[in-house]
């Protein structure tokens, strides 16, 4: 899409209301953290191999290059909204706070054909998503996938979604829509039923279970998403990650505990020795359990290492999610070859640059101060960007830096009046 036919609204770019700052926010903020994270979800650096990367359920692997981005010119902010383009009417249902904050489906009543974006593909999603993002609400999305399922799946005949095959037929899609709705509901209520019965966000994956008629529906399974992790997110949606230990408020870093660990436990022959008996037994998990601390402690330990890389192995060829393969998998590799070098990749390209409001901008400038090196600084700019008519404070200060917009401090260290067009090359 060419960026003037956008700008001049010849080509119309529709989003849901707040679509720029929750794209922003999840991508830009956190980007660096984000990136090394989609290693381990999507094993990038295994080959596509029986043993190794097979696939990543919703698709087959994440796009090289840059992130693309263009502002949308026209946003959906109702409940629903009519627009015809070109003769084809389509309805759009906006449903924030579901697969993402902000999110809508689209439904084309001249062709019976319903577009669910994210929210209903064929596995179950990710509440908790093992790259890192915010924890989403499994409640609201059951009820926005409901909303569809009578607004517009009492007579779609065509049901399709942005990383998902079509469903054909009446009463599949009806049948796909209830299978969804179900899961999700069931995932948030039993969730939160067991924790008002005292389960931990550290004990809910190993009580919860997906009821059986769930579990017999195509629809419901953890191709993608998985039920441990996406129970566990349920908890920490509405209670945090602390779990009622006060053993748990402030916990030692790993590399500080496992050494008491190791010796507590006879030295690091004793632990790869009963590691060995569990994984002849089949006790992966268990073998982590003690392998992971002589890791910690002993980071040069190859014995350690591969085994561990083994254990990791194992768990990896029996998950059904791909996601939770791929991370044990990914883990494995880096155990017993480490990490290549080379320039880390981008977590924004200049489509996203560009795309970035000059808040937002400021905003990723404060995440990206080194706070022990601003520790001593302190002073007052003032942003005047005269070809959109912003202007901002920014202040440096505690190692902070902040900004305010709309308006100017009064006795500014130095003031900056450059053109937002201009400013993006800075900005890249």
């Amino acid at each position: 899409v060419n960026d003037a036919d956008v700008t001049s609204g010849k080509v119309m770019v529709i989003a849901p209301d707040r679509f720029l700052d929750a794209a922003i926010a999840e991508n830009v903020f956190a980007g660096n953290a984000m990136t090394r994270r989609t290693q381990w979800q999507y094993a990038v650096l295994l080959q596509r191999h029986p043993a190794g990367h097979v696939d990543q359920s919703i698709g087959k692997n994440v796009a090289n290059g840059n992130v693309g981005l263009i502002t949308p010119n026209r946003l959906v902010s109702k409940d629903f909204e009519e627009i015809t383009l070109d003769g084809v009417k389509m309805v759009f249902q906006n449903t924030p706070d579901t697969e993402a904050p902000v999110e809508m489906h689209t439904y084309f009543p001249q062709f019976k054909a319903f577009w669910a974006a994210e929210n209903i593909t064929g596995t179950i999603h990710n509440i908790y998503t093992l790259r890192g993002a915010a924890v989403r609400n499994a409640l609201n999305w059951s009820k926005e996938i409901n909303v569809a399922l009578y607004k517009f799946g009492q007579e779609a005949e065509v049901m399709f979604a942005s990383h998902s095959w079509p469903r054909w037929g009446n009463a599949r899609i009806q049948e796909v829509l209830r299978t969804q709705r179900d899961a999700y509901a069931n995932l948030n209520n039993q969730a939160l039923h067991f924790a008002n019965r005292g389960v931990t966000i550290n004990e809910i994956h190993n009580v919860y279970e997906v009821p059986k008629s769930l579990q017999q529906q195509w629809a419901a399974r953890s191709y993608h998403g998985d039920v441990q992790n996406n129970s566990r997110g349920v908890i920490n949606r509405f209670l945090g990650h602390y779990d009622g230990n006060p053993v748990n408020l402030i916990p030692l870093s790993p590399r500080d505990s496992a050494p008491l660990y190791v010796e507590m436990m006879g030295g690091s022959a004793k632990i790869i020795a009963k590691g060995e008996e569990l994984m002849a037994q089949g006790n992966y998990l268990h073998a982590t359990e003690i392998l992971n601390r002589l890791v910690f402690a002993e980071p040069q330990n190859r014995a350690a290492r591969r085994l561990l890389a083994d254990a990791y192995e194992q768990l990896g060829y029996r998950a059904e999610s791909t996601s939770v393969r791929n991370s044990f998998l990914q883990g494995a590799f880096e155990l017993r070859n480490g990490l290549p070098g080379g320039v880390p990749p981008r977590s924004m390209g200049p489509d996203v640059v560009s795309a970035m409001s000059t808040e937002q901008w400021l905003d990723f400038i404060g995440i990206s101060v080194d706070p022990k090196r601003a520790g001593g600084m302190k002073f007052t700019i003032n942003l005047v960007t005269p070809d959109n008519g912003e202007k901002y404070a920014i202040e440096m200060s505690n190692a902070t830096l902040t900004n305010i917009k709309g308006l100017l401090a009064k006795n500014p260290d130095l003031t900056v009046t450059v053109n937002r067009s201009d400013l993006n090359q800075v900005m890249m």
